[in-house]
């Protein structure tokens, strides 16, 4: 019997992509998928589907933001994360929120397979970048890491939207927000990190891997 598996993200060349690869695999079948957050949550609820390979940064609702509500929905389902952005502070975020494995789009086409694998077999997969991430994150003094923890999702998403030089406006139309409400969160991540300026908060997400400084 296959595994089945329901796809999110925001792009369909991504989905396409993902669908091609499954297609070839009689040890999976792809049950259905969904552009944004809001429409994975409602269609997850009634497939429940035995794998979910989800996009972290989409529309409307963000994939951590849903990540507790699927599994409170559908708790056999195994959550893969598959983002566009190299290994940052939403590795140890997903991990936390129940997800079991992390893989970069970049590395999708050559291990996406390997990682269902591991998965299904009740192991937790990281690719490369996510593993060397973590490592690293263990030896960080425990005051960097407590004022990281501070951040809520929401607060992370638009710290990396700010780091990549994008305003106010943009990232309100990214996320489903106002602008003022963007304005609140920026003040809001000033005071809990205590820093001053916007700089300060890209330097900050640089020096986190919040943002990898590649991707500005």
């Amino acid at each position: 019997m296959a595994y089945s598996i329901f796809i999110v993200d925001d792009h369909d060349i991504i989905r396409e992509g993902l669908k091609t690869i499954l297609r070839r695999q009689p040890d999976y079948e792809v049950i259905g998928e969904a552009k944004d957050g809001e429409e994975a949550l409602e269609k997850v609820s009634s497939l429940k589907p035995d794998i979910l390979l989800l996009d972290i940064t989409m529309p409307k609702k963000t994939g951590l933001e849903i990540i507790e509500q699927v599994l409170r929905k559908s708790p056999s389902t195994k959550i893969l994360i598959i983002s566009v952005h190299k290994a940052n502070a939403y590795v140890l975020k997903a991990l936390q929120s129940g997800v079991k494995g992390y893989l970069s789009k970049e590395n999708a086409a050559d291990d996406l397979l390997q990682a269902l694998r591991k998965i299904v077999s009740g192991q937790v997969y990281l690719d490369a970048q996510a593993s060397d991430y973590l490592l690293k994150k263990v030896s960080k003094p425990q005051e960097e890491m407590a004022a990281q923890s501070l951040l809520t999702d929401r607060e992370t998403d638009v710290l990396r939207l700010v780091a990549e030089g994008k305003a106010a406006k943009e990232i309100a139309a990214l996320l489903s927000l106002s602008p003022r409400t963007v304005e609140n969160y920026k003040n809001n991540m000033l005071r809990k990190l205590g820093l001053h300026r916007t700089s300060d908060l890209i330097k900050y997400a640089i020096k986190n891997k919040i943002i990898d400084i590649d991707e500005i």
